[in-house]
């Protein structure tokens, strides 16, 4: 990132602030002396989450409760320390920031993909096996968080660039180095190092396009590489070319997860059955169940009409 940029970030007036109290949470999650009951006392300060965990609890996105949750440290006890410290940390930034982003900016459509990609995020990290699912839903949810900070940044332009990518993602980050000098993805890790997270999601962040673009410890890797797929997964629903769409999202899990199409079919189904449920919790329009079913039915039939004899080939690193 130049030096031009980073002056112009940094003297925004107007730049995304991380929310007080989820990082106070994922702050005492990380501490030697946290417990149950100081996270449960936490949370309770924020009536709107304390709703929010016992949905999450109870959804059968997250497996559901044999009997009714109905308190968080039920909540907390059921889904662990972590797993709630990070939903509540989701929940609490798209709350506080779902207005940010200047003139022009679609907010809708910032927020859908970073939403399906959350999703996604995690339901690769369930089908993949790794151990920090909701690491890779926080860092899917925050991939393209460098948006909101480049749609305040060039307040009079950004909005323009969006509408010329036409909602190609990767169009977009090409306008952006075109234009900018800079991508989304640097720009989000920078702020997310900026607001102190924890480095392995400013890693996840900056390596959202290309994971080679970051250096991780082995056990890492896995996380980055579902972080990377999730986007292109979330795009089956988000580009309007669902089928080049579908096809791109194939590369990527070939590549980065080794995922053949049968497997792909398998984690969009699972994908498409929380995003009801998902658009409940976060109070966003993520499409009604004809329109997520109808994209899920072109992505089968073009995933299925793939020769098994001829994989995807490797997804272009850009």
């Amino acid at each position: 990132m130049n030096s031009e940029l980073l002056d112009r970030i940094k003297n925004c007036k107007t730049l995304p602030a991380v929310p007080a109290l989820p990082l106070q949470v994922l702050q005492l999650c990380r501490r030697e002396d946290a417990d149950i009951k100081k996270l449960g006392d936490l949370i309770s300060k924020d009536p709107t989450f304390v709703a929010k965990a016992l949905n999450i609890a109870n959804s059968s996105f997250y497996g559901g409760a044999r009997h009714e949750v109905t308190t968080v440290t039920q909540a907390i006890t059921l889904l662990g320390m972590n797993s709630i410290a990070t939903l509540a940390f989701c929940f609490s930034l798209y709350r506080d920031l779902r207005r940010h982003g200047g003139s022009g900016f679609n907010h809708a459509q910032f927020w859908q993909r970073s939403i399906l990609a959350s999703v996604a995020g995690r339901t690769l990290g369930v089908w993949s096996g790794a151990i920090e699912c909701e690491e890779i839903f926080l860092a899917a949810l925050l991939q393209d968080i460098g948006i909101l900070v480049l749609s305040e940044t060039h307040a009079e332009t950004y909005g323009d660039l969006m509408a010329k990518s036409e909602g190609s993602h990767a169009r977009l980050e090409e306008l952006e180095r075109q234009q900018i000098g800079a991508d989304h993805t640097e720009v989000g890790a920078w702020l997310a190092e900026n607001w102190k997270l924890p480095e392995l999601l400013q890693s996840a962040i900056r390596g959202s396009h290309d994971p080679t673009q970051v250096k991780v410890p082995d056990e890492a890797q896995k996380m980055i590489r579902c972080v990377v797929t999730s986007g292109r997964l979330a795009d089956v629903w988000c580009d309007p070319q669902t089928e080049q769409a579908t096809h791109e999202a194939a590369k990527a899990a070939q590549e980065f997860l080794q995922m053949d199409s049968n497997d792909l079919i398998t984690v969009l189904t699972k994908i498409s059955d929380g995003f009801l449920e998902m658009s409940t919790l976060f109070q966003m329009d993520l499409g009604n169940a004809k329109e997520i079913q109808s994209t899920l039915e072109i992505a089968t039939k073009h995933l299925q009409s793939l020769s098994p004899s001829e994989p995807p080939q490797p997804a272009s690193v850009s």
